[in-house]
């Protein structure tokens, strides 16, 4: 994983340092990675996440924690120094098969730990352990939340808000509402299933997910269905309108090179094109408003693509040339 704030990647799990060790890598110079330290101590680690560190505990203010999964154990270290790297903790709990990945929530007093082989090994439905981290050199496992109507294993997990995103492979992605996590509880709140067929404890369907682009957009890598762009059900984002054929006119959809939107009634006063990651390709501004735009899209790669109108309508486009 890479810290963008500092410029220093850590990378886990490979043969170039001890049996599979954090390794520290100065990005400084970004076409030349510099490895400057390793974790010395902890062995092998499966998968980590580095903070800068504002949490509760005022002994680790403004340090770079990381907290690793090491196979049986989790490890909390404090990697400011690359070079010197130092064990805060270690922590393991009832039944651990194989400690795979953890996060923090965002105000850095839990953890969700995943593991990847409790459920085939002892026959649990879907697991996540929650840690108390308040303090760091003293973690301590607050509960653990048996996913109700799952048995699929468990992989990876990431937090935004009060919300955590879990790719548990068969049973695709599970959102779990964080917010009264203070009380050791979690709730499932929704989900996407990549691998509708079946949620037993098998690995296939959903690998990982990134929640964090602005546009809302949630992306499921799965192993058989490839990539899935996802959102809230209901939610284009935040302001937006369903598009009414009735106003409006967009056409040829899918399109090629040129696409002409015509308002039957309304102004238009602007007209932005996304890609599915959110980020605007195209935008057209007019402050004497008009009935018509013409969108030039010959430049861009074929694919799906978002039209807002007057930053509140939305419309899926097509660029297909085949």
């Amino acid at each position: 994983m890479i810290n963008e704030s500092i410029a220093m990647a850590y990378v886990v799990g490979c043969n170039s340092a001890n049996n599979g060790a954090v390794m520290a890598l100065d990005l400084s110079n970004r076409l030349n990675p510099v490895a400057v330290g390793q974790d010395a101590n902890n062995g092998y680690s499966h998968d980590a996440q580095v903070v800068t560190y504002n949490g509760p505990d005022a002994d680790y203010t403004g340090k770079q924690i990381m907290v690793s999964s090491n196979e049986s154990e989790v490890v909390f270290l404090d990697v400011t120094d690359p070079t010197n790297m130092i064990t805060i903790s270690t922590i393991s709990y009832t039944n651990a098969a194989y400690v795979h990945q953890g996060w923090f929530t965002e105000d850095l007093k839990y953890v969700l730990i995943g593991d990847e082989l409790d459920e085939q090994n002892f026959g649990n439905n879907t697991k996540t352990i929650i840690l108390d981290v308040n303090d760091l050199d003293n973690p301590f496992v607050k509960n653990i939340y048996e996913n109700p109507t799952t048995e699929a294993i468990d992989h990876n997990i990431y937090v935004k808000g009060n919300l955590a995103f879990e790719a548990n492979y068969r049973a695709g992605m599970r959102v779990l509402d964080v917010s009264d996590i203070a009380n050791g509880n979690l709730s499932e709140v929704g989900y996407f299933d990549t691998y509708p067929t079946s949620n037993s404890a098998q690995f296939n369907g959903a690998w990982s997910i990134y929640p964090y682009f602005e546009s809302g957009n949630i992306l499921i890598s799965d192993i058989e269905g490839g990539l899935f762009v996802v959102r809230k059900s209901g939610t284009l984002a935040v302001g937006d309108e369903v598009f009414n054929p009735s106003e409006f006119t967009i056409f040829p959809n899918p399109a090629t090179a040129k696409i002409k939107v015509v308002s039957k009634n309304k102004n238009i006063s602007q007209v932005v094109l996304y890609n599915i990651l959110g980020q605007e390709v195209i935008s057209i501004k007019n402050n004497t408003h008009f009935k018509n735009v013409l969108i030039n899209v010959s430049g861009l790669n074929e694919g799906v693509y978002v039209l807002k109108i007057n930053n509140s309508i939305a419309k899926k486009i097509v660029i297909n040339r085949s």
